[in-house]
């Protein structure tokens, strides 16, 4: 796999590290983490747009890299040698790609998001500004704020997240999108639906901080640090980033039509009455699977499934909070 391209913002100075700002004082250079493909390959355009902003706000490295190996080992690189700020503009991928790196090394360093993906969940409980502009100006300049994250551990290893970890036809789902070339504002709904007419429920066993709580056929799990996945649908509305708990939502069998029908009230987060919904708040979860499930859905991402133990980790993370003068609008 190729290396990362390297480039520099225009008033940056050539050198690594730390650099002299206009008042005598010194600015650590932030890294950049544009991811070309993100939003269906709309977001190396959308970088370029912003680019202009971000070189007359702080001393950047920008890094496009060549795939996900790549974005790694540049987000390692760059805090291994000092870095304090890393911003990932991209979609929930990038975001999930960046923290996992901060997360795995222990990182001071903080996750600056500007969201130019498919999704773009994250941003929403992290209420970062839709106007790109002001996203780009929180995530350069905004102050450190402490969330929660999440890891994930199974047979097959371990992994981190920071928004919402879930089993069973949302995996299915992420195949399906991943599947599409070019990506537009009904996609995942559409991959939604797809993937609902062709999942069968799953037996499972789920336990929460050590009682089993739910055994039975599910549709979905959604292991929530965060509110919301999909483009929008707000599966765990009540979900806080830094109250040190999940909430976990399970939703048993019922079938691909009775659940497209019931869309609408997961976008609005009305769901968690319905019938077949089951919700809690836990520390840990356990999930055992009695049969092979989809893969892992992990922040938009796909990870192999089987049994694993989720566990929250309070405070792990720090990222770009809100600035003091920047209008919080949407």
């Amino acid at each position: 796999m190729d290396g990362p391209a390297l480039e520099r913002g225009a008033g940056a100075s050539r050198a690594c590290g730390r650099q002299l700002a206009a008042g005598g004082g010194e600015v650590s250079e932030t890294l950049v983490l544009v991811n070309p493909t993100a939003g269906g390959g709309r977001a190396a355009g959308f970088w370029e747009r912003v680019r202009p902003h971000a070189e007359r706000l702080a001393p950047v490295r920008v890094v496009t890299p060549a795939g996900a190996e790549a974005s790694r080992r540049a987000v390692l690189d760059a805090v291994e040698s000092g870095c304090e700020r890393v911003v990932a503009v991209g979609g929930d991928g990038t975001a999930h790609l960046a923290a996992g790196v901060l997360l795995g090394c222990k990182a001071p360093a903080m996750l600056g998001i500007v969201p130019a993906g498919t999704g773009s969940d994250l941003a929403r409980p992290l209420a970062i500004p839709r106007d790109p502009v002001q996203a780009l100006r929180r995530a350069l300049l905004g102050p450190p704020v402490a969330i929660d994250a999440g890891r994930c551990d199974g047979e097959r290893g371990g992994f981190f997240f920071v928004n919402i970890a879930s089993a069973g036809v949302s995996g299915m789902v992420d195949e399906t999108v991943n599947a599409v070339a070019t990506r537009g504002r009904t996609t995942f709904l559409r991959c939604t639906l797809t993937a609902l007419r062709r999942y069968r429920c799953v037996p499972v066993r789920v336990w929460a901080d050590g009682e089993e709580w739910f055994a039975g056929p599910i549709l979905l799990l959604a292991v929530a640090n965060g509110t919301t996945f999909g483009k929008g649908m707000r599966v765990a509305p009540g979900a806080v980033l830094d109250d040190g708990l999940f909430d976990v939502v399970a939703v048993g069998e019922v079938s691909g039509l009775q659940l497209a029908r019931r869309l609408p009230q997961l976008y609005f987060g009305r769901h968690l009455v319905a019938k077949p919904v089951r919700f809690r708040q836990a520390c840990e979860v356990r999930l055992e699977p009695e049969a092979p499930l989809p893969p892992f859905d992990v922040d938009g991402e796909t990870y192999p499934s089987g049994p694993v133990t989720f566990r929250v980790l309070p405070g792990a993370l720090r990222v770009a909070g809100p600035l003091a003068t920047a209008t919080a609008e949407r």
